[in-house]
């Protein structure tokens, strides 16, 4: 049987980089949610549409890609996800004019002053989308929920005919 959402591939190292997709993703998220770096003032200023519902939509869909990936847990799914948010916020970092970046004010956080944006947004950005592509098109890797999925036991385990293989034959008292 096979479920193409879960199936994935057998190499380990995947789990790394579904840690490295899914960290910056759900800290991106909770850092919007908060308030600790507010994304209203970033829409607007980008000139994008639906502030409001977009500064809340968008964060919780970056902690749920991110905690999709993290526990490997339909990670194919958590990959679109954070693809499409990170183009969404590649697409925003682009639109805004780079000395005109909101922030909050140190002084008073409610209060945002406009400065240079911070220069690692848009390679972590493009680096993110480009590991949940691959996690999108190879699986979550065997260290993962979806690996671990009875859907993939079939292809990761051979089967053994215990009439031809004396070790698993039942009559010979064989373990």
């Amino acid at each position: 049987m096979s479920c193409p959402l879960t199936q994935t591939t057998d190499q380990r190292y995947v789990a790394i980089l579904r840690i490295l997709a899914g960290i910056p993703l759900v800290m991106f998220g909770i850092m919007h949610l908060t308030g600790a770096a507010p994304m209203e003032p970033l829409v607007e200023a980008a000139g994008l549409p639906m502030p409001g519902m977009t500064a809340v939509v968008a964060p919780l869909a970056q902690v749920l890609a991110g905690v999709l990936l993290l526990s490997g847990t339909l990670a194919r799914i958590g990959a679109l996800i954070g693809i499409g948010v990170m183009f969404g916020g590649l697409i925003t970092n682009f639109k805004i004019p780079n000395d005109q970046w909101p922030t909050p004010s140190e002084l008073d956080p409610n209060i945002m002053v406009l400065g240079a944006e911070p220069i690692v947004l848009t390679p972590l950005a493009i680096v993110t989308i480009l590991l949940c592509a691959y996690i999108f098109f190879k699986g979550a890797g065997p260290w993962s929920v979806d690996g671990r999925c009875e859907c993939n036991c079939d292809a990761q385990a051979p089967e053994t005919d215990p009439e031809t293989d004396p070790g698993t034959n039942p009559g010979t008292g064989a373990a």
